[in-house]
């Protein structure tokens, strides 16, 4: 094998490490990312139930305070 041939085999198994390298750091990257996108879908999951909770006790305590209302102007006439 000439000098030449030896410098361009050796530049290809050089590449050839990077891309590998470079490929599994994609990998994880991307298990990484998955990761997060499947936690923040769950918990968004759990806000959106909480809203719906606090939103349904909101408007039963302004059904409440309009009832109160209502009686405070019946009874303060």
């Amino acid at each position: 094998m000439t000098e030449l041939e030896t410098q361009l085999l050796s530049a290809l198994e050089q590449l050839q490490q990077d891309y590998g390298q470079r490929l599994t750091e994609w990998e994880n990257a991307f298990e990484a990312l998955q990761r997060m996108y499947e936690r923040t879908s769950a918990e968004n999951q759990q806000l959106t139930g909480r809203v719906e909770q606090l939103s349904t006790l909101v408007n039963g305590l302004s059904t409440q305070v309009q009832q109160f209302a209502d009686l405070y102007r019946q009874n303060g006439r």
